[in-house]
This record gives C-alpha cells, sequence and structure tokens, in this order.
C-alpha cells in the first residue's frame, strides 16, 4: 500500500536540508521574504493592522515572547504572527501562486516566530520556508478553483497547512508530528468568500488566523497527539470537504483537464519546485491586475500612444480572473462587465494615461467612489472591454490598443513575467526606498542582511531592523 499524501510531504520536509535546495530556492525565498517585510512598513500605517497590533499587546503580551514588527513589543508565538500578518496583508500586496492563495503573509509570520523563540539560523529559516511554501503550493495547485467553488477562500484555507510545515519544521518535529500537524491544520482551516463576493472586509482577517491556526497545529503535534494519515485524500478528509470529493475531479480549472491525478501532487518532489511560480503583487490591487499595470505601462513606455485617438482598449485574461472569487459566486464590482474604479478596466485606463500606476497609493477597492478621479482616466475606462478565455493562463494578458483610423498596438504576456528573483525584488524595492515609511539606512540593512541570510546564525539584528 502506498504511503498516504501527508505520509510523504512528512517524509520529505524532515529530511530536507538547506545542501538540499538548487539555488534558484534559497534565492526566491529570500526574494519573498524582503518584499514581506518591506510590505509590513506600509502596512502597519493602516488602521486595522494598528488596531491588530493593540489587540495583540492587550491579550497575548509576552515579555520573552516574539517580536511584533515595526511596534517592537513582544507576543506569544501566534499572537506576534497574527499581527506581523496582518501587518504582511494589509494593503493586498502580498505574494502569489497561481492566483487565488498567498503563502508569504502565512508562512513568513509564523517563521519569524519561531525562528527567533527556537533560536535558530539563517539556513533553517530558508529550508523552513522552502518546505512551507512547496508544499502548500503543491497540495493547493489545480485545486484552487475547486475549492473557490465551495464558497472557501483558498488562500487561508491552504495557508493553514503551509505555516503548519513551516513552523514544524524549525520546531524539529520527528516525521510522525509532521503527520500529525497536517492532519491538524486539515481540521483547523478556514475562510469563505462571501466577503471578496459581497464587498465584505473579514477577508483582511483571514491570513492572520491562517497563521495562527497553523502554528498551533504544529504546537499541538509536539504534545504526541495521533493525526490520521489519510487527511488529505481520505474518504472524509481535506480534498473531499474542500474540493468536493476524494477523486481529482475538478468543478473550474485555469486551463486544461477537469480531472487531477492525487499522486501528481507529490511527483517528483526535490525535483520540480512550484514555489519557484510565486509572484510578488507591488501594487495594492488584486493580483491578476498587477501583470496589466505591468503589460500597460511597457506599452506605454514603448509607443507614444495618443490617448484622445484612442477608441478602444481590449483586455484578454484568463476566465476566472474575470470573474473573481469565483465563476460559482462572482463579485458583480470585479465583473468583466463593471468598468468602475478599482476594476480591472480602471487599472489598465489609469495606467494608459498615467504611463504607470504608484505602488504605494492607496488601496482601492472595486466599485470605490469616483469624486477624486482624473477625468481622462474616467473617460477611458468606459472604452476599456475585459474578456475572459478559458485557453489562457493566469496572470498572462494580452491588451489591445485600437486608435481611431485603424492604427493598433498590442503587447502580450506568458505568464511568469512577475516570478521575480532576488536580483529584481531588490531593485524594484530599492526604487520605493525612499518613499517607504521606514528609514532608508534601515531598508539597506535590511536587503543586505536578507541577501546573504544564509551566513545568519540568529536573525535577531535582522528583527531589529524592522522595529521602530
Amino acid at each position: 500500500m502506498p504511503d498516504s499524501l501527508s505520509r510523504t510531504f512528512a517524509r520529505y520536509v524532515d529530511s530536507l536540508q538547506y545542501d538540499m535546495l538548487p539555488p534558484e530556492v534559497p534565492d526566491k525565498i529570500k526574494a519573498s521574504l524582503l518584499h514581506a517585510l518591506a510590505v509590513s512598513f506600509v502596512g502597519a500605517e493602516t488602521d486595522h493592522a494598528k488596531a491588530s497590533i493593540e489587540l495583540v499587546k492587550e491579550e497575548e503580551g509576552k515579555p520573552d515572547g516574539a517580536t511584533i514588527l515595526v511596534d517592537g513589543a513582544k507576543a506569544t508565538r501566534y499572537g506576534a504572527a497574527f499581527a506581523n500578518s496582518k501587518l504582511m496583508h494589509a494593503t493586498n500586496q502580498s505574494d502569489s501562486y497561481r492566483m487565488l492563495i498567498h503563502p508569504g503573509p502565512c508562512l513568513i509570520p509564523a517563521a519569524l516566530a519561531s525562528v527567533e523563540l527556537e533560536r535558530r539560523t539563517g539556513r533553517e529559516l530558508i529550508t523552513a520556508l522552502a518546505a512551507g511554501y512547496e508544499v502548500e503550493a503543491r497540495i493547493a495547485g489545480d485545486f484552487i478553483p475547486s475549492t473557490q467553488a465551495r464558497g472557501f477562500r483558498s488562500s487561508p484555507v491552504y495557508g493553514t497547512l503551509g505555516a503548519a510545515v513551516t513552523t514544524g519544521k524549525l520546531m524539529r518535529l520527528t516525521q510522525d508530528q509532521l503527520v500529525t500537524a497536517l492532519a491538524l491544520a486539515c481540521t483547523f482551516t478556514g475562510g469563505t468568500t462571501e466577503g471578496a463576493r459581497a464587498g465584505g472586509r473579514e477577508m483582511l482577517f483571514h491570513e492572520p488566523n491562517a497563521t495562527r491556526n497553523g502554528i498551533m497545529a504544529a504546537l499541538l503535534a509536539r504534545q504526541q497527539v495521533r493525526g490520521s494519515e489519510t487527511a488529505l485524500e481520505g474518504a472524509a478528509g481535506f480534498y473531499n470537504a474542500f474540493t468536493g470529493n476524494n477523486r481529482g475531479d475538478l468543478s473550474y480549472v485555469f486551463s486544461g483537464p477537469d480531472h487531477i491525478s492525487l499522486d501528481s501532487v507529490v511527483a517528483e518532489l526535490g525535483q520540480r519546485w512550484e514555489l519557484l511560480h510565486v509572484t510578488p503583487k507591488i501594487y495594492p490591487t488584486a493580483g491578476y491586475n498587477c501583470p496589466v499595470i505591468e503589460l500597460m505601462t511597457d506599452m506605454r513606455s514603448a509607443h507614444n500612444l495618443p490617448i484622445a485617438e484612442i477608441e478602444k482598449i481590449t483586455v484578454d485574461l484568463n476566465w476566472l480572473e474575470t470573474t473573481y472569487p469565483s465563476p460559482a459566486f462572482p463579485n458583480p464590482a470585479r465583473s468583466a462587465d463593471a468598468p468602475g474604479v478599482g476594476s480591472t478596466h480602471y487599472f489598465t485606463a489609469y495606467t494608459c494615461v498615467n504611463g504607470g500606476y504608484p505602488p504605494l497609493k492607496a488601496r482601492i477597492d472595486p466599485g470605490a467612489e469616483s469624486a477624486n478621479e482624473d477625468a481622462a482616466v474616467m473617460a477611458l475606462m468606459k472604452l476599456v472591454e475585459v474578456v475572459g478565455h478559458q485557453d489562457r493562463p493566469a496572470f498572462a494578458p494580452r491588451i489591445t490598443v485600437s486608435l481611431r483610423g485603424g492604427t493598433e498596438y498590442q503587447g502580450e504576456y506568458r505568464g511568469d513575467e512577475l516570478e521575480w528573483n532576488l536580483a529584481t525584488e531588490t531593485r524594484r524595492l530599492r526604487a520605493l526606498f525612499d518613499d517607504l515609511p521606514w528609514p532608508r539606512e534601515k531598508l539597506e540593512g535590511i536587503s543586505q542582511i536578507v541577501t546573504g541570510l544564509e551566513i545568519e546564525q540568529r536573525i535577531d539584528h535582522l528583527v531589529a531592523l524592522c522595529v521602530r
């Protein structure tokens, strides 16, 4: 009888060592860490992040606990991770995998708390994050749209599992304990898409709670609780609950067949790295809008587009990107037929008019008021048509700008343009250093430590640079 998925993952995580990672994996982990830390400084300026910090200090304060970034107070392991996750997710600029899960604000806060309390090295931090990112991405994969179709928001659902794995690795859980950590995470996870569908803000706390629950799963696993071997693929397990069946039948897909073999979830572990497809969101909007902004910026840089002569702009996207959060539960304000402020139409028009979109501009949700918006942007937005395609990859927009008289300009992405490495992430962030709400000398220090993270024996200095 073959090993269960949980057992296969647990054996892999237990045996994983830094020296087993190909060079591009630590590089990618460093890029995600640097991005999350920079975003946390921006997130700390929001009211809901400030409220979360105060709540944790009041309810979870612990003098010898883990550090709350920016503030510097100490709290329980899961209290500090909750607050730090909130900082990293407050402006909707976390990282993204397959559009709809955001591993960074779940795994990185869990890792920072445990590496500080367990006094682990930079190499151990990189290895634990690599394990968590990879396991979460593989468990999620092609199942993400089916999870969304059942009314669950994929990011916290899968993020809880990733946080449990990352924490468990840093706590040096045994293989059996890692199986239990995954089993507990499967039962502790959740988060619905009703907020995303109806405009509620509860999703602002999905990732922080997933982080907390993943940590708790790992902590309880250390108490010799016995978890079910088939927590993922069992008849009443995770996949049945969160995707509708345990056979690999998919209700929706980004593209391709509507069935996946569960064996593929663990295929080529350690050889094929799904985490390399994680993309950072440098703009404060839904992930699928970021490549649209980037591509439109590229087109404006390459062509002197006469705004007054534009007759139409067509934006071709993957069909799921036009039916967020799911074709089963679409948000009317985000649909392809809703050219309002905060929509894909808006970001396309704004970037076309201005030649770019400010990464540090305040977050705008779809359906926001338009009183203060530029008249040229509002006028052009009405000429934008967004079209969804089932055979088009996610994060791979095609933009066609049609001018009066018949001239057309077209640009197109493949889908991997935003899968940045550390060098690109550093370059893009460094351009914003003077505008970020954090001292430039500290930002330079953070960048330097993250770049050489594998030689750090402790992360105390890195944490200190992230505190006022």
